[in-house]
């Protein structure tokens, strides 16, 4: 029974953060709810189910993980730069020098892993779903939330590494 509160809790937050107006995906939403008839919790089920099995083919995982886990960041980079995204709720300087330290560490994290990669690629090719996995995590640091994967990244992996080899500042 525990279980299925979990599941219900996390479906819940997913839901609300799916109808929330002031996201920048609700727009994006609207138009997939418009035009499949499918309410948003289950056209986002069918958006991970398809790009899964896509992944199951080498040619297109690869494709699919650069894309997300360079293509769109680096555009959300960009507008980053140029103006602070319409969503925060506060003052406008406060926002963009927020949007670009989150920007900054999904930047760290990604130099992190493609320096990992390099060093363990022979390894890696013979990980099953490895492409997938790669993509998930990719997204999952990129999400515009203020505790993404890759705000965790830094502070869990990268900052300590950091302080090991050079010392911390205190």
């Amino acid at each position: 029974m525990a279980r299925l509160t979990k599941v219900e809790l996390v479906r819940g937050v997913i839901g609300d953060a799916l109808n929330d107006r002031s996201k920048p995906w609700h727009a994006a939403f609207v138009w997939a709810e418009a035009l499949t008839g499918l309410p948003r919790f289950r056209v986002l089920l069918c958006v991970v189910l398809v790009a899964s099995v896509l992944f199951m083919f080498e040619p297109t995982a690869e494709l699919m993980s650069n894309v997300f886990a360079l293509v769109l960041p680096a555009v959300a980079t960009v507008s980053a730069t140029v103006s602070p995204p319409v969503w925060r709720k506060y003052d406008r300087v406060s926002a963009a020098d927020e949007a670009r330290n989150e920007r900054f560490a999904y930047w760290m994290t990604f130099a992190a892993v493609l320096i990992v990669e390099s060093l363990c690629r022979p390894v890696l090719r013979f990980v099953p779903l490895y492409q997938m996995c790669r993509t998930w995590f990719f997204v999952w640091c990129s999400v515009p939330i203020r505790d993404n994967g890759s705000a965790y990244v830094l502070d869990a992996v990268v900052r300590p590494l950091f302080e090991m080899v050079f010392g911390s500042d205190d």
